[in-house]
């Protein structure tokens, strides 16, 4: 889950090259991976992220399709809320009513939405240069990794840090036991006395994964005062 820095940093940066050559250009994922990379040596205060969110119309990336996504940029604990967007992306096909009771996206409302690829222009132009954050972070990866092939013929390799592991890893240095339940995102910003949300909703999800991501970070600051972003990182 967690790796040494140098091994990671050499990884991401060699998969980033491999997929360089294979991605479309000019495109907004040539882009993104043609990017410099954050510097991720420094304070967690000094770097910014993307946090993310999407709700899709099942759980299977290689089948199900983006409904909608949320996202907003942090720099350090400064969740930067002009930033925030929501966009709703029109599928292919119909939304199998098991999602729609969920996320209450229906086939009316998803007519209304954007085209996939123009929201991943938009998406992936902020994610350059910076970190992406997620709750459950291997799913998002999936889902925008399958839709970047998709589009653009290859997939995206970046910095990620995945606040459900961050949570476990705190409970593992404390030796607390815990299971799925205790890692759910309204669990623990229940056990950081956070807000709460109404839960399956793109931006909102984003954004309490946000105050989560803040949360965590705070707790984590060593009696010297800094955290690393590097010490963050998730290998997915």
């Amino acid at each position: 889950m967690f790796g040494s820095w140098f091994p990671h940093r050499t990884l991401l940066r060699w998969r980033r090259h491999r997929l360089r050559g294979r991605a479309e250009s000019p495109s907004p994922l040539a882009q993104l991976l043609e990017a410099p990379l954050p510097e991720l040596g420094r304070s967690w205060e000094a770097v910014e992220y993307v946090v993310l969110d999407f709700e899709t119309t099942g759980l299977d990336s290689r089948r199900d399709r983006l409904l909608s996504a949320g996202w907003v940029v942090m720099k350090g604990d400064e969740i930067r809320l002009a930033t925030a967007r929501h966009r709703l992306i029109r599928p292919e096909g119909e939304i199998p009513e098991s999602s729609a009771v969920i996320h209450c996206i229906t086939d009316d409302r998803a007519a209304e939405g954007l085209a996939e690829i123009d929201v991943l222009d938009e998406l992936l132009a902020v994610l350059a240069g910076r970190v992406l954050v997620a709750h459950n972070a291997r799913f998002e990866l999936a889902f925008l990794n399958a839709a970047c092939r998709r589009h653009f013929a290859a997939g995206l390799a970046m910095p990620v840090i995945d606040t459900l592991h961050l949570a476990r890893r705190g409970f593992e240095r404390r030796h607390l036991p815990h299971g799925k339940g205790e890692l759910r995102l309204d669990s623990l910003r229940g056990r950081y006395h956070l807000p709460r949300y109404h839960a399956h909703h793109a931006l909102v999800d984003a954004l309490a994964t946000a105050e989560l991501f803040s949360a965590l970070c705070q707790d984590r600051v060593g009696p010297e005062g800094r955290l690393p972003v590097r010490e963050l990182l998730s290998v997915l």
